[in-house]
């Protein structure tokens, strides 16, 4: 019966982001129509929006590139779905909730089966996650990219059967690299996960010395179409614009990125107000909401409790885990913290969330324990469940309307009704033309 529950529990909340997303967010933002107008010319011409047959990168605006990662999988989904703003949001979403189910079973190879249910919901009902997931563009695949080099990571580390291993010696690097090739903010943070991760499994002999060495030359090899794009003199300028350092100097640059760093571990930005850009986050509730509250700041207690009294807390797996957990969120962010527009930048920083679910999830785990503290357990429960249903009707019933202008509302509106808008983006335009 308790299975049963929770299997209508976990499809309610799968069924609910795709009934929010008819109505939520409020349509296109330029974005958005830019990466889908190389889609509808995929489908129709076999080229991107440019002209370009089997492009590496497509240009998109304002600098930026819609990547193959996204492009071929998106046009994919699009040719059995069709190229509408709701297909193509549809596609980031079934994305963000397979993220959350491969955590589950990610976490269970660690933890057992509870956690892998309790990291599933986490990431089902986690804000950073289910907005995001929302969007028509390139971030909304990091995250599944992420936890699938988490899950590889896991196989090699815990050693399972040879057939998972096979496919995860496999998967770790392609993960790796194809963030790398997804996310700009992802060359910082890829490179960074690539060096502790295969240092943790060589050091464990978790691998031999021959298969890192194979590892690292098929990633290098992989690795030189990137390479090459990135020494081009519009994305050399578009990095530079954007770094910290290409307006301070290189002290004051060090202080501003790691202002910046904090800036997105700040409870506030976490639990209460979030990014303050509308189309990153609702402005109602922090990126982790107010049902992590309670499960992070158990950890924060059992960390503190574990230091100063020298008493044994954590299990090895959940002790692992969490350093897991903090070199992932401390490598997610750093990329973001590097920029120097739009602080705090969650977006930037999406694959962090990917690890927050493994502190939560451990939190939930440590306040399981205190179930004979009814007052404790019942509140958190009582918070679990209302924050995600606040959250929810939120985006049903206000954030359409507060978030609209984020939504080039107003612009497109013009569009849709057949009248020229010259002010508009000229790529966004060619999808609402050509769809």
């Amino acid at each position: 019966m308790k299975k049963l529950v929770i299997g209508l529990g976990i499809a309610f909340l799968v069924a609910l982001h795709f009934a929010l997303l008819v109505v939520t967010p409020p349509g296109f933002f330029s974005d958005e129509a830019a990466t889908g107008a190389h889609v509808v010319s995929m489908l129709q011409h076999g080229t991107n929006a440019h002209g370009q047959a089997w492009p590496l990168f497509s240009a998109s605006l304002g600098g930026g590139y819609t990547t193959p990662v996204y492009l071929y999988p998106v046009v994919a989904w699009s040719a059995l779905f069709g190229v509408s703003e709701l297909a193509l949001r549809s596609f980031s979403m079934f994305a963000g909730i397979t993220t959350a189910f491969l955590l589950g079973h990610t976490i269970r190879l660690w933890l057992g089966g509870n956690a892998g249910v309790t990291a599933t919901v986490v990431g089902l009902t986690l804000p950073w996650a289910w907005l995001q997931s929302s969007l028509a563009w390139d971030p909304a695949l990091v995250p599944l990219v992420m936890a699938l080099a988490l899950w590889a990571f896991s196989v090699l580390a815990l050693h399972k059967d040879d057939g998972g291993r096979i496919a995860a010696i496999v998967v770790l690097p392609l993960a790796l690299v194809g963030l790398a090739y997804l996310y700009p903010p992802m060359r910082v943070g890829a490179p960074l996960l690539f060096i502790l991760g295969y240092g943790y499994l060589l050091i464990g002999k978790h691998i031999s010395r021959w298969t890192l060495i194979v590892t690292c030359c098929a990633a290098a090899a992989v690795s030189m179409p990137l390479a090459q794009f990135m020494l081009q003199p519009d994305v050399l300028w578009r990095s530079q614009a954007l770094s910290v350092f290409h307006y301070m100097s290189f002290f004051r640059g060090v202080w501003q990125v790691l202002e910046n760093f904090f800036g997105m571990l700040n409870p506030m930005f976490l639990f209460v107000e979030g990014d303050p850009n509308l189309r990153h986050a609702t402005g109602i509730q922090g990126m982790l909401g107010l049902a992590a509250l309670l499960p992070v700041l158990a950890v924060v207690v059992a960390v503190g409790v574990r230091m100063f009294r020298r008493r044994h807390v954590f299990s090895k797996p959940q002790a692992k885990l969490l350093v897991i957990a903090l070199c992932g969120i401390s490598a997610s962010l750093l990329g973001s913290a590097l920029t120097i527009e739009g602080q705090p930048h969650s977006l930037r920083s999406c694959a962090a969330w990917v690890f927050f679910v493994i502190v939560i999830t451990v939190g939930w785990q440590l306040l399981a324990e205190l179930k004979h503290c009814r007052h404790i357990w019942s509140g958190a429960l009582l918070v679990a469940i209302g924050g995600p249903l606040f959250y929810a009707g939120d985006l049903l019933f206000d954030y359409p309307e507060r978030s609209a202008n984020w939504f080039d509302a107003s612009q497109r509106s013009l569009i849709l009704g057949g009248q020229t808008n010259d002010e508009y983006p000229a790529l966004a335009q060619y999808y609402y033309r050509n769809r």
